[in-house]
């Protein structure tokens, strides 16, 4: 006859204190072990199954953290920390529903709680319901005039919904928070009329770290972006014959672009400056070799030389593109080609658009393109992608580094 061992109170405490100093220590695989071991002998202590939905939550395992909080809420379905933290992971593994819900329950116990509507405001962003989403993150404005993230998402959904004028206020607010916020300092920028040089490296990086994981789908499906494969196609009727042994894909993102040219490039160099974009590109096994920097720091401190340079749907975050036309020149090999990408401008110049993103003039692109030793070989109007169903124009073009300035400018550097 087996009987069952129940440890005492004193060796329930100790266990206890045990798991919490792993945890806390970051020994999280201890820490599930010994919280396991207490669920044994308390399996209805709503604490422990909190406590071991932490451990999961940290450890990034979000589908058992689920079932821990939720076992949690329904042993205490009053405890507003399980309940929030069941929300939260219930958006981590895609269910937006679910998350509203549990935020929703909170928010009818404690109503002036500002992380529940805020994070609520994120669900409702997230799943389409902007309207909805802008109240919440005016009730928690109302609550916390200065919360950066709130004016921010505000800012974002009434700059997306056209309304200017009630989104230069509270990117305001970010700034006056938080003066070096890269992204409220460029958009009040493109809201305002200043005419920066080229949007900030920590503004691009912020866009794309956020878009990486549904860059992708978004770009080909939704806005139906063509930019790489109608290069492929400027290329093909300009010079048919080309091929190459060395290119640089610059602002490369996910290896959309040397995806379009894989057959054309014996090796591909990429950077970027999202280590998150890059992350995908180098599942895609396209690229030699990849940088996470900015465009102009690369090509100062990298020592290859190329044949071939890509840079699809980049420029847009490039405003003066004297340095790049420059810099990249002194990387390229005599008669190297350069295909590229900017969206279409009828003024002078380049241009911050409401958007955020730069315009560039077809005059001024030949101006700087010649300025930098490179002849125009071919360049095409088009659609760019779709943008609230319709196509952003842009200009495709092709360029071929004449062989004299770059003889020259090697003399010179030398």
């Amino acid at each position: 006859m087996s009987t069952f061992f129940h440890p005492t109170h004193q060796e329930l405490t100790d266990l206890f204190a045990k798991a919490g100093n792993a945890h806390r220590a970051g020994e999280l695989n201890v820490a599930e072990r010994v919280y396991r071991e207490l669920l044994r002998y308390c399996p209805d202590l709503p604490l422990l199954h909190y406590n071991l939905g932490l451990v999961y939550f940290q450890a990034e395992d979000f589908v058992q953290a689920q079932h821990s909080f939720a076992r949690a809420v329904e042993l205490a379905p009053d405890d507003g920390d399980s309940r929030f933290n069941l929300a939260l992971t219930e958006k981590k593994i895609g269910n937006l529903g679910r998350a509203s819900d549990h935020y929703r329950q909170l928010l009818k116990q404690q109503p002036d709680c500002v992380d529940a509507l805020y994070n609520l405001g994120g669900c409702c962003k997230d799943s389409g319901r902007q309207e909805e989403a802008m109240e919440l993150y005016r009730r928690v404005l109302r609550l916390d005039p200065d919360h950066a993230a709130a004016n921010s998402n505000l800012a974002f959904l009434c700059h997306r919904q056209g309304e200017i004028d009630l989104a230069v206020h509270p990117y305001r607010r970010v700034l006056a928070v938080q003066p070096d916020h890269a992204a409220a300092r460029h958009m009040l920028a493109a809201l305002t009329g200043e005419e920066p040089d080229a949007s900030s490296n920590a503004y691009v990086r912020g866009v794309f770290e956020q878009y990486s994981d549904h860059y992708e789908r978004s770009l080909l499906g939704e806005l139906e972006y063509c930019v790489p494969t109608a290069l492929r196609r400027l290329l093909a009727e300009r010079r048919p014959e080309a091929r190459f042994r060395h290119g640089l894909d610059l602002g490369c993102g996910t290896g959309l672009g040397a995806e379009a040219f894989a057959d054309l490039v014996e090796a591909f160099d990429g950077v970027d400056l999202s280590p998150k974009m890059l992350q995908v590109a180098a599942e895609k096994k396209l690229y030699r070799r990849l940088h996470a920097a900015a465009i102009d720091a690369c090509l100062l401190d990298c020592p290859e030389t190329y044949d071939f340079a890509l840079a699809a749907d980049v420029l847009a975050y490039i405003g003066d593109l004297n340095t790049l036309f420059t810099l990249l020149a002194r990387r390229m090999r005599p008669g190297g080609l350069f295909a590229f990408s900017t969206e279409s401008w009828t003024g002078e110049g380049h241009h911050l658009l409401p958007c955020g993103r730069f315009a560039h003039g077809a005059g001024y692109v030949r101006d700087m393109a010649g300025g930098g030793g490179w002849r125009v070989l071919g360049c095409a109007r088009q659609g760019l992608r779709k943008e609230k169903g319709q196509w952003v124009e842009g200009d495709l073009w092709l360029c071929e580094l004449d062989a004299a300035p770059a003889r020259q400018r090697e003399a010179r550097g030398g």
